[in-house]
């Protein structure tokens, strides 16, 4: 899921087993106009070799870095074998990139054994980054993984369900006539711990409409492929919802936003000023808990117990699709790893890069932080401040002439007339 993560580059693969080894293998197509190795995605290969390798102990993996961004962030690697259905399991978790990591275009994995692949550490960070990609609602809009069939469409229309119900759950405590008392300032903004409590629970109240149009937009099975005459169905077709459920799914978000906003509107007729911007507030309340604490909560808690009760590796995502099969290309032998004098030339270019992106991010974040101190420091001032830090220095001015006017010397002839007098 990390920005960048996936690879332009040409990567190639070597098989090493125990009786031999495969020659190289070139994973790329270049008839075929895709991008194979996107951020976040699951690449499955079927490939033929002339010969059997036996027992499988280690593979050599590389890249070519080319293209605008080549730099790789490798989970894992599953091989199995089609015809006894053994599997190995090769644990990566690194960049191949000149400018992260070890700096490396080309590694050398072994073999995970049991082990390796069960231990927690290893499973939470599986789990937890693929269910944050995947499963954090916001997130996922712009982080789904492409083998996923819930697309960033109902992604974002179920953001938009969120938030619109958010906003008629509160609308509806306001109107029952919940009282706000318990005030605090926030730079321009009035809050109250009431509008904080309103705010969690109109984001629980929304909670299970919302998890049922997420639950079915994510379990209905795709519809068949037909290619020519004959049915290609995918192999996990018969798991799932019937295809009919999408459009149930559908009618029910729109349905949701729709009346939300409908009645949302009504309940504001009656409302003023201050009764609004507690409403409004308290909305904020609800769409930040559920970014930022309900569902990352729920990605860490759901990660660390499968990874506590299923001390399994963890199962990749099946990639639905027509397979596709990849003719022999003269221009595999040139995907080759570049050499160390274009790596360090390369290396260079990169970090000069990450740095002028560094230091335009640290500028911005800056600024940002200025904004949010005059907004907290000027924000909330009144005509009546500036009255009062008016009246103080006039008093104290008054004090000054004063005190000008007890230091300046007497003169004689003053003195003698007020003494004749």
């Amino acid at each position: 899921m990390w920005v960048g993560s996936g690879t332009t580059a040409n990567v190639g693969i070597i098989i090493y087993g125990e009786d031999c080894y495969s020659d190289q293998i070139i994973l790329n197509d270049f008839a075929c106009k895709k991008m194979f190795f996107a951020r976040a995605s699951v690449n499955t290969f079927t490939v033929s070799l002339p010969r059997r390798l036996g027992p499988l102990y280690k593979i050599r993996v590389w890249h070519d870095n080319s293209g605008q961004s080549p730099g790789w962030f490798l989970r894992d690697c599953v091989i199995t074998e089609l015809d006894t259905q053994e599997q190995w399991h090769f644990l990566a978790n690194r960049w191949l990139a000149v400018e992260k990591g070890r700096g490396e275009v080309e590694i050398q994995l072994k073999t995970s054994n049991k082990e390796e692949t069960s231990n927690f550490k290893s499973l939470f960070y599986s789990r937890a980054s693929k269910r944050l990609a995947d499963g954090h609602l916001w997130i996922s809009v712009l982080t789904r993984p492409p083998q996923s069939l819930f697309t960033r469409t109902q992604r974002l229309s179920c953001c938009m369900s969120v938030f619109f119900l958010a906003m008629i759950t509160n609308a509806m405590f306001y109107v029952f006539g919940e009282k706000v008392e318990d005030t605090f300032q926030l730079g321009p903004l009035t809050m109250s711990w009431t509008q904080v409590k309103i705010g969690i629970q109109s984001a629980m109240i929304a909670l299970p409409l919302n998890v049922f149009i997420v639950t079915v937009f994510r379990n209905v099975k795709p519809k068949n492929k037909r290619q020519g005459d004959n049915d290609i169905e995918d192999e996990n077709s018969s798991k799932g919802l019937p295809h009919l459920f999408v459009y149930i799914a559908w009618i029910m978000c729109i349905l949701a936003i729709l009346s939300s906003a409908f009645l949302t509107v009504l309940y504001s007729l009656s409302w003023g000023a201050k009764i609004s911007n507690e409403w409004l507030t308290s909305v904020l309340v609800s769409f930040f808990q559920d970014v930022i604490i309900l569902q990352p909560i729920q990605v860490v808690l759901i990660a660390s117990l499968l990874s506590i009760l299923i001390r399994k590796p963890v199962k990749h995502d099946p990639v639905h699709g027509l397979p596709r099969k990849k003719n022999p290309c003269e221009d595999d032998s040139k995907v080759q790893p570049p050499q160390e004098t274009v790596l360090k030339k390369s290396r260079t270019v990169r970090k000069k890069l990450q740095k002028m992106f560094l230091a335009i991010l640290e500028i911005n974040l800056l600024l940002l932080f200025v904004l949010l101190l005059f907004i907290v420091c000027y924000g909330n001032r009144e005509t009546s401040r500036y009255q009062l830090t008016k009246s103080l220095k006039d008093i104290f001015a008054k004090f000054d002439k004063v005190g000008v006017l007890l230091n300046q010397p007497t003169q004689p002839g003053n003195c003698h007339s007020a003494i004749s007098q």
